[in-house]
């Protein structure tokens, strides 16, 4: 009787590790997989986003005081390189993340409204520079939208190990006179 309790008892114990086995590994493959797929997508976005943010420098925070305002025409050309980058051989539009599509889309759609105004109106403004609010709309959508892509990439956010992040600066001297 001894014997068949301990042979009951040994393939019970084969039977259990063998299943916590086959998930346990399960579980480690399905992580280890999902890890190289994020990291791959994180690599194809992060070169991608950095053609992004070239393209967003015809809207910078603000206007150098040498360069004047962009005219709609300029706006239209804008459209074009961001067209481009979204469609283009890389397909950039691909990688962007629900937040970036509808930053990218709404700043799309602003440089569309505000590169044809009055195309066929009465002013027929088409070389005309663009109003300070709309230049301030405009530079401020793609702020947020650089904002967005530091942030999908990981650039917006310290170090997660402690030990990497930098010390704080230290404070300048003061010079008395």
């Amino acid at each position: 009787m001894t014997v068949i309790i301990g042979l009951v008892g040994a393939i019970v114990g084969a039977v259990v590790g063998t299943i916590a086995t086959y998930l346990t590994t399960r579980s480690n493959m399905r992580l280890t997989l999902e890890h190289s797929y994020d990291q791959t997508m994180q690599g194809k976005r992060l070169e991608r986003y950095q053609a992004l943010f070239h393209v967003s420098r015809h809207l910078p925070r603000y206007w150098p005081p040498m360069e004047e305002q962009p005219k709609r025409t300029d706006l239209q050309r804008y459209m074009r390189d961001f067209h481009d980058w979204y469609f283009g051989e890389d397909a950039g539009g691909m990688f962007l993340t629900p937040a970036a599509k509808d930053i990218y889309m709404r700043l799309l759609n602003l440089l569309a409204e505000a590169a044809f105004k009055d195309k066929d109106g009465p002013n027929s403004a088409v070389d005309s520079p663009l109003s300070a609010a709309e230049s301030q709309t405009l530079r401020n959508l793609a702020g947020e939208l650089r904002r967005q892509l530091a942030e999908d990439v990981g650039a917006a956010n310290p170090p997660r190990l402690r030990w990497t992040r930098p010390n704080p600066q230290t404070p300048l001297p003061r010079i008395s006179n």
